[in-house]
C-alpha cells in the first residue's frame, strides 16, 4: 500500500465511529486531497516528548524529556478537560496525534504557563494506541476536525512551500 492509501485508510477508519458516520462528514472525507494532506501532515509532524520546559528569558533552561512516540507525529486535534488561571495557568486536555506510520495516539497534556508566558512546561502521558480505545475516550467536534483537515490540506500548496518525496 503506498503512503496516500495508507493515510486515506487511517482517516476513514476514525471518521467511522460514532458521530463521525454522518453522511455529511462522510461526504467531506471522500472529497479530501489526501496528497496534499499527506505533504501538510509531514511538514507538521514533529517529535513529542513526555516533558518539555521552555523559557523566554536568557537564564531560562530549555529542556525536553523523552520521546512519547519514538517517531514523528502530528496533532490532530486537543481537546480542552479543564483549566485554571490564577498566578499560573494551568489547563489539561487531550491530544489526538497522527503518527509516522499512520497509527493514531491519544495522549493526556498537562501545561502550566506563568510570567505571563515567559515560562511554560508541559508533561504528556501515552493513555491510549488502540483505536477503539481513542474513540470511546474521546469525543472531539468531528465536523471541524474534518474541516481542519480540508483546510489543512487545501492550504499546503502555495509558493515556496516544502514538497516531500513520499
Amino acid at each position: 500500500m503506498n503512503k496516500k492509501t495508507e493515510l486515506e485508510y487511517a482517516i476513514c477508519s476514525l471518521f467511522s465511529y460514532g458521530k463521525a458516520k454522518r453522511p455529511e462528514t462522510q461526504e467531506l472525507m471522500k472529497d479530501l486531497d489526501y496528497e496534499a494532506l499527506l505533504q501538510a501532515l509531514k511538514y507538521n509532524a514533529e517529535t513529542v516528548y513526555e516533558y518539555t520546559a521552555e523559557g523566554g528569558i536568557r537564564s531560562a533552561c530549555n529542556y525536553c524529556g523523552p520521546e512519547v512516540f519514538h517517531r514523528p507525529a502530528s496533532l490532530l486535534c486537543s481537546v480542552p478537560v479543564s483549566e485554571a488561571e490564577d498566578v499560573v495557568h494551568l489547563s489539561r486536555s487531550l491530544e489526538l496525534w497522527l503518527l509516522e506510520d499512520f497509527s493514531f495516539g491519544l495522549v493526556s497534556c498537562t501545561e502550566i504557563e506563568c510570567a505571563g508566558g515567559r515560562f511554560s512546561s508541559a508533561y504528556r502521558v501515552l493513555r491510549s494506541d488502540d483505536l477503539d480505545d481513542i474513540c470511546s475516550e474521546l469525543t472531539p467536534d468531528v465536523d471541524a476536525l474534518a474541516l481542519d483537515l480540508v483546510k489543512l490540506a487545501g492550504d499546503y500548496y502555495g509558493p515556496g512551500q516544502v514538497l516531500f518525496e513520499l
